[in-house]
């Protein structure tokens, strides 16, 4: 009897050891894909923007990985559509009882999909911030224009929108001002500069235009206006920057034989991720007293284009103009909300007359505030 049953009992221990490391590999293999899957969702799209590279990083995680495993994968596909990513793949692995069973090889198949976005931020996360404060090399400016022998340093240029470390945009590009310095404020008749307030030192160390300018105390209060400025609770009475930017540019001379170009206004952009939310745009902004109507011509206005997965109008969120009685620089803010995850491009452009004489912003953040669910 025990002879007769010893055969089955033999099948039945290979059929439980190569289910046991068919359920193990299946599980490995599950695991793997799953991983490999998050690869797409989780990282911010910041950083990894085209679904053809989240593609390409969640093949090669799951080529990595199942190295582990002893399988071989006979083939394997991957799918990303924005906030979908599909893994199918077909494995083989040689059996223990292969003669018992007649099989030299099993084979399977198995289908992962995962869906999501990436993280969301911490509440009250900077998003986008520029202080203006360093050039490209992350050393002192020395600005291309009004240099004097008071104003080594230059008071004004324009330079290239990655300059500050935007993306693109469109004019003559972006027009930094040295306001921190009374000597560029009376050389250039910037108006607008509140009396009592005071200009962050870069790395708190004096610059070239700080050491030159011989002003007297009593010709530093000329180049500050009387009036006030509009205080809020947490807010100092000081420019968080030295530098401070114009996008009513101006093209500079024009060449030989060519007519000087007048099309000032200039616009830049940033493409950013952003989550379902609520943000605030919080920025310094002076209407610059110039010219007689400055209303006409100191509009900055901020707006936002949904570009993936399909590209949409752009929406404006803000707008921002002073009049003449009431130019100088105040800090503003304005929160809006943020209905769909995406890659938006968040664009800051002057608007009204193209003259070179328009509104100017420093200390520019975009703040995510709080979670809102998509719907």
């Amino acid at each position: 009897m025990t002879a007769l049953l010893l055969p089955v009992f033999i099948i039945l221990l290979g059929l439980l050891f190569e289910g046991g490391r068919a359920l193990a590999y299946y599980n490995q293999s599950k695991r793997v894909m799953a991983m490999a899957c998050e690869r797409a969702t989780k990282p911010t799209r910041t950083y990894t923007l085209l679904d053809r590279v989240r593609r390409d990083n969640v093949a090669a995680a799951f080529d990595a990985m199942i190295q582990s495993t002893k399988q071989k994968v006979l083939s394997r596909q991957v799918e990303v559509d924005w906030t979908t990513t599909k893994i199918k793949a077909e494995f083989s692995y040689g059996l223990i009882f292969s003669e018992m069973f007649n099989l030299e090889k099993l084979k399977y198949r198995l289908d992962e999909s995962c869906e999501g976005i990436p993280p969301y931020p911490e509440d009250d996360a900077v998003i986008i911030d520029n202080m203006f404060e360093s050039n490209a090399l992350g050393v002192e400016r020395v600005l291309k224009n009004g240099v004097t022998k008071e104003t080594p340093g230059g008071c004004w240029g324009v330079y290239p929108f990655s300059e500050i470390g935007w993306d693109g945009g469109t004019g003559p590009g972006v027009e930094l001002q040295d306001w921190s310095s009374p000597c560029c404020r009376r050389n250039h008749n910037w108006q607008g500069y509140p009396a009592g307030m005071e200009s962050k030192k870069l790395n708190g160390a004096p610059t070239a235009n700080d050491l030159a300018c011989t002003l007297k105390e009593a010709d530093k209060v000329k180049t500050t206006d009387k009036n006030g400025i509009e205080k809020k609770a947490g807010t100092e009475l000081s420019l968080p920057t030295r530098y401070v930017m114009e996008l009513d540019s101006d093209w500079g001379p024009p060449a030989p034989g060519k007519k000087k170009n007048i099309e000032a206004n200039s616009s830049i952009y940033k493409d950013v991720e952003l989550h379902p939310g609520i943000y605030k745009i919080m920025v310094w902004y002076n209407g610059r007293r110039a010219v007689e109507d400055v209303e006409k011509t100191n509009g900055i206005k901020i707006s936002l284009q949904q570009r993936l997965p399909t590209l949409k109008p752009q929406q404006k969120v803000w707008e921002m103009a002073q009049d003449k009685n009431n130019i100088a620089w105040t800090p503003r803010d304005y929160s809006f909300r943020v209905k769909a995850y995406s890659i938006y491009r968040v664009t800051i452009e002057a608007t009204g007359l193209s003259d070179s004489f328009g509104g100017i912003i420093t200390g520019f953040q975009l703040i995510y505030v709080d979670r809102m669910e998509e719907g």
